[in-house]
């Protein structure tokens, strides 16, 4: 992923409007799963919170997929999306209520969301033959796994959830065997969609500022915690637009085309997952610090910031390692060295410790650029 830049053919296509009206009910379905974490901070919640992220994301993936392959211009397409979007509306409604009474509420359209996704990628491309020779590899299984969603919202838990991690399972077992397809994607597109998501995750975080922070006392403690709070939003984000997602990019670009489909399932449909997770569980922690700024975070409330800073740089980590082979030094040392801060640091006033986290963060980045910068000399 440490690759030079490449330039980009002018002809080739970018995300459209469609694909961004549809990602705006994923915002809402991000703000809604911050809402299920905090509604259950035991183990067992944040494992549930984590499947329900899952399921989501492999339904927004699945759209992407879909679109690089579809013309999202086409009449038919734009009609089923914009239902897709009612489901996914309906869907991320029911998320803080998944595992509740009214599971069937958040599953039925999860299922209708992902059905709908199918077939329409199945028409789609009912004129490329190669395209559906590779997608054969896919659907039989992939279609499996809303039905078992669906099943799961129908019965209690704790049989919901092993039925949900069932559908998971299943989900990721499609991926596997798809890779045995020969799938084609147009690598810019299918780059800026997958970043674009982080920017939504990222997004979320902003929110969790300002939300965080509504109704408090304006004082320099809280004003100086939610400012660096911010300024790990803003490392974030310089931590994948950077250099990062054009490196991965230009990756995809390069390979052949027997494997571009398989590096693009792991480096974005599998190892964009924990980036994304670990954004979502970073806007847990700045909600919870903003509470009580001078009060030392609970133990979950330090869970949720070590695994959130774990989980999206080992994203990278992982990435790297599929891409080129080679590990990212600084951020793995940044991972660990985090983690140590968290449990060092139980102690410290939340704000305290959420500043020391960010620092972190920004001593990796900079040792990173260091080494970026000497070996391109």
């Amino acid at each position: 992923m440490t690759d030079a830049g490449l330039t980009v053919p002018a002809t080739e296509r970018r995300s459209g409007a469609l694909e961004l009206f549809f990602d705006l009910v994923f915002v809402y379905a991000i703000t809604q799963l911050v809402t299920l974490v905090l509604a259950d901070t035991t183990a067992a919640g944040f494992a549930r919170a984590g499947l329900v992220m899952a399921m989501i994301w492999w339904a927004w993936s699945q759209y992407t997929w879909m679109t690089n392959a579809v013309d999202p211009a086409d009449p038919v397409v734009r009609l089923v999306m914009l239902t897709a979007m009612g489901a996914t509306l309906f869907m991320a409604q029911a998320v803080p209520e998944a595992f509740g009474p009214d599971g069937a509420w958040f599953a039925v359209p999860y299922m209708i969301l992902r059905l709908l996704g199918l077939g329409l990628y199945w028409w789609g491309v009912r004129d490329d033959s190669h395209q559906r020779k590779a997608l054969r590899t896919y659907l039989p299984l992939a279609s499996i796994a809303p039905v078992l969603v669906l099943l799961g919202g129908l019965v209690a838990t704790p049989g919901r959830t092993c039925i949900w991690v069932l559908a998971l399972a299943v989900d990721v077992a499609s991926t596997v065997n798809a890779g045995r397809g020969s799938f084609r994607v147009e690598p810019a597109h299918f780059a800026e969609r997958y970043g674009l998501f982080v920017i939504i995750a990222l997004g979320e975080s902003i929110v969790a500022i300002g939300v965080g922070s509504t109704g408090l006392e304006r004082t320099a403690v809280l004003a100086l915690t939610a400012a660096a709070c911010f300024a790990g939003v803003a490392t974030l984000w310089w931590s994948y637009f950077g250099w990062v997602a054009d490196a991965a990019e230009q990756r995809l670009r390069r390979a052949s085309l027997d494997d571009q489909g398989r590096l693009a399932r792991d480096l974005y449909t599998y190892l964009h997952l924990p980036i994304v997770a670990g954004i979502v569980l970073y806007a847990v922690a700045v909600k919870t610090t903003l509470h009580e700024p001078g009060v030392a975070l609970p133990g979950w409330g330090r869970f949720a910031l070590a695994a959130g800073i774990g989980l999206f740089l080992s994203g990278f980590v992982l990435g790297n390692w599929r891409a080129t082979g080679g590990l990212l030094g600084a951020r793995l040392a940044a991972l660990i060295a985090v983690v140590v801060v968290a449990v060092a640091g139980a102690p410290l006033a939340s704000g305290v410790l959420i500043t020391a986290t960010v620092a972190v963060l920004i001593v990796a980045l900079v040792i990173e650029a260091v080494g970026l910068d000497a070996a391109e000399d």
